[in-house]
């Protein structure tokens, strides 16, 4: 059983790397494959090829249901009800939405996400509304080792996002009526909850203990309890789920007990557990189904089913029933951290024996299956976070007795009150409040220790994958070899030495931040921000969801220099949170940025054989916002990179007057995100690189960058790419072979649900070689089509070409790491 379902479960897994689906005729030949593997009695392949083939066409339903990027941005009237509760930021709410058949037959998808700018009324579940909209095409950035929102929005079905148009209120149609009833009790607890509390800071974690609406908890305790591996213990999960569960089997058998006669007494089992089951999966709704609640909430059914069957099943063998019956209903979960984590944990809790009792046992049990559980789980926290806490059993030894026997019990009385007796509901959240209130300073203190998080680079996923597998052997089948296995895989994994340009080399990555920009300078020993990328409205910032795990992805522990070109927020959004989290050695920027000093013309500093000049602004003059960016000059043996954040016509005639002769460079971030403002044709003549990088995001509304721009860059020999259509940009600069091949992530790593994955006939074109630095003496390919680049609706970069020479179509998407419902990107 244990075998057939982790098949069925690998063959479901397998399709997430494919970078395309397999078409009718791929589909039934591995069909036939499947029923011929069935024939002959071979349980294996045959549950594997059945999840691949429940995976594949999963998800090509879910993909016909998209909204197309060929209509990105288009203006829209539609009718819809809310299906959630409406999340709420500063200034904003994110709603989710659901539209009828007559929506659908115009080409909707049944489930979207819209935000809506200083609204004036809260939506509430069940309600009808009519919306003006701009629909935005499934998208995020993409960057390495970052979060794949295009992948979390296809696993909560959501086909299309947008945002309410600007001055157009949208208009309420009906009332909730019948409509929604779990949704529209878990938003009247979240807000019983905030009016009991005045939306203090333990607000979101009592909503998240009670209904799974997390989104208001503040980001100072969202990053501690990842940081002390308690983030598990502040949402309802499958400890809470059987607790409620036991409750109502103490009490159902008390209550059958009083009200039984003789005519009943064959029927108590069955009505007994028809009630338990349906109360729990009824909490498990109202809780949000996430993984762990849902997962709880089967094994329970899977459970009274066997005592009603009077048979006995082992715990290990309910939990595979119950992991294949999720995947069966929804093959993308196996995409999702929660999944992973909530069965490998449970099932290493399960290996781990049953809890002894009395005095230093109880302690000892306690110990060993939380060494158990973290064996289990490092891998998978790697790979999703690529991050371990090193605090979490000290954190989760003093957290788990107070959740289970203090926080749990309140937190569900607090529940059953509200119904019932909301003066007394309002009491008990109050008197929680105060109690967490106190419980934040010392973990907040503890999460702080520098020692707290250990952060490895990111490793191969066959890596990963061989950890995993070690340590899920090695709970399953406790033998030495297999432990020492797990260990070693384990220690390769934490200790992997971070990948560096050697010496003389720099390598610059320019990241994927949307609208804006956001540079990384790396040498042999050295690391340099140039721009922390931008601020969003409602909260959150490009720092917090790409830089950040870029840069711990790449196993980078501090930043030696950031410079933050000028005070634009899509420049300078994320500084505070770079600083916060790096402490920078050196800060170069405006005046308001914490422990910056200004940029000086003529400063320079030397690093690992690479020399970084400031070029501009020129002292002594006054200049405009953007005329007076900063710009960097980097040069190694290999050759030059020339650094422009929003230079416009000015200040390019400046660095003409005073330094020409610099500006030649093989590498350019083209000014001011490709606009018609900046790149004259004397300063492109100029500079006249090999590869012309843009930051700019997908679809954004001034058309950058412009058409003209382009061909400016290919005229003087410059081959353009951009962001926008192909996420991050990596170029290597070699002291002897000279600048390298562009990597563009989406190019280099295309999945399914990704725009590359469904750009049509050009996809298999795409390369990750380029030709940009060939060896001297070749000429790079020119390929850029300009009528493809930065229109807005549907219009996408021809700027990847393959190792022939020839042009590929590359399309564009944009990523937190938050739980469902909590998405900071703004559309």
């Amino acid at each position: 059983m244990l075998a057939v379902v982790i098949a069925f479960i690998c063959g479901a897994g397998l399709v997430l790397g494919l970078a395309s689906l397999p078409g009718a005729v791929g589909l039934a030949l591995l069909a036939a494959a499947a029923a011929l593997c069935a024939r002959a009695g071979w349980r294996l392949p045959c549950a594997l090829l059945c999840g691949f083939l429940l995976a594949a066409g999963h998800g090509r339903g879910a993909l016909a249901r998209d909204w197309p990027c060929e209509r990105d941005r288009e203006q829209v009237e539609f009718d819809a009800t809310v299906l959630a509760p409406a999340v709420r930021w500063p200034g904003r709410l994110d709603l989710e939405l659901g539209v009828g058949a007559a929506e659908r037959a115009r080409g909707l998808p049944p489930r979207l996400r819209l935000s809506w700018y200083e609204p004036t009324a809260l939506p509430q579940p069940g309600e009808r509304w009519a919306f003006s909209a701009r629909l935005r095409c499934r998208s995020g950035l993409a960057n390495p080792g970052g979060h794949d929102r295009e992948l979390s929005l296809l696993r909560a079905g959501i086909g299309a996002t947008g945002y309410v148009s600007s001055g157009s209120a949208p208009l309420r149609r009906a009332a909730a009526g019948w409509r929604a009833p779990l949704e529209r009790a878990r938003s009247a607890v979240a807000l019983g909850i905030d009016a009991a509390t005045a939306e203090g800071r333990s607000s979101g974690v009592l909503q998240g203990l009670s209904v799974g609406l997390r989104a208001t908890i503040p980001d100072d305790l969202e990053a501690a309890f990842a940081a002390t591996g308690t983030a598990h213990l502040i949402a309802i999960s499958g400890m809470h789920v059987t607790a409620f569960a036991l409750v109502l089997l103490w009490a159902s058998r008390g209550l059958f007990r009083w009200l039984a006669t003789p005519a009943w007494s064959g029927r108590w089992p069955l009505a007994q557990a028809g009630l338990v089951l349906a109360l729990t999966a009824g909490y498990a709704l109202l809780a949000g189904a996430s993984v762990p609640t849902v997962r709880t909430a089967v094994m329970v059914a899977l459970a009274l089913a066997v005592r009603l069957a009077r048979r006995h099943a082992a715990g290990i063998d309910v939990l595979a029933l119950a992991a294949l019956l999720l995947v069966a209903a929804d093959p993308l979960v196996v995409s999702s951290v929660g999944f992973w984590l909530s069965f490998v944990a449970v099932a290493a809790l399960l290996q781990a024996g049953d809890p002894a009792r009395g005095g230093l046992r109880v302690i000892r049990a306690f110990t060993l299956a939380q060494a158990v559980v973290t064996l289990a789980l490092t891998p998978v926290l790697l790979a999703a976070f690529n991050a371990v806490s090193l605090v979490s059993p000290l954190a989760i030894a003093i957290a788990i007795p107070f959740f289970s026997f203090v926080l749990l019990p309140l937190t569900l009385l607090g529940l059953a009150l509200t119904p019932l007796w909301p003066a007394a509901a309002d009491a008990t959240w109050r008197g929680l409040a105060a109690l967490l209130d106190a419980c934040w300073p010392p973990l907040l203190a503890l999460a702080a220790q520098p020692w707290a998080v250990l952060h490895p680079p990111a490793a191969p996923a066959w890596l990963v994958l061989a950890a995993l597998v070690a340590a899920l052997a090695a709970v399953l089948l406790p033998a030495g070899v297999f432990r020492i296995a797990a260990f070693t895989t384990l220690a390769a994994l934490l200790l992997r030495a971070p990948d560096r340009p050697a010496a003389g080399a720099f390598e610059l990555t320019v990241l994927d931040v949307g609208q804006g920009l956001a540079t990384v300078l790396r040498t042999a020993r050295h690391t340099m921000v140039f721009d922390s990328g931008p601020g969003w409205r409602g909260g959150g910032s490009a720092a917090r969801y790409s830089i950040i795990p870029f840069l711990r992805a790449q196993g980078l522990r501090r930043i030696d220099t950031l410079v933050i070109s000028h005070d634009d927020l899509d420049h300078a959004g994320g500084s505070a949170e770079l600083l916060a989290a790096f402490v920078p050695h050196t800060v170069l920027g405006p005046a308001r940025i914490e422990r910056a000093r200004p940029c000086v013309v003529g400063e320079s500093w030397r690093w690992d054989g690479v020399t970084v000049t400031v070029i501009h602004p020129r002292s002594g003059e006054t200049w405009g916002k953007n005329d007076g960016s900063c710009a960097l000059l980097v040069e190694g043996a290999g050759g030059r990179a020339l650094l422009l954040a929003d230079p416009e016509t000015r200040a390019e005639r400046a660095m003409l007057a005073d330094r020409r002769e610099q500006l030649a460079a093989a590498l350019v971030l083209v000014p001011h995100h490709g606009s018609a403002s900046s790149s004259s044709a004397d300063f492109v003549r100029a500079v006249a690189p090999r590869a012309a990088l843009v930051s700019a995001g997908f679809g954004n509304r001034w058309g950058m960058p412009r058409a003209e721009v382009v061909e400016r860059w290919q005229a003087a020999g410059a081959t353009v790419f951009s962001t926008a259509s192909q996420g991050a940009l990596t170029v290597l600069v070699d002291p002897v072979l000279g600048p390298g091949p562009v990597r563009a992530q989406r190019v280099c790593s295309p999945r399914w649900w990704h725009r590359p994955g469904r750009a049509g006939r050009d996809a298999g074109r795409l390369s990750c070689a380029p030709h940009v630095g060939d060896h001297p003496g070749r000429r790079p390919s020119h390929v850029a089509d300009p009528s493809l680049l930065g229109r807005g609706s549907g219009h996408h970069s021809r700027a990847a070409v393959d190792p022939a020479g020839k042009a590929g179509d590359s399309q564009r998407a944009h990523r937190p790491r938050r739980q469902a419902g909590r998405d900071p990107h703004p559309d």
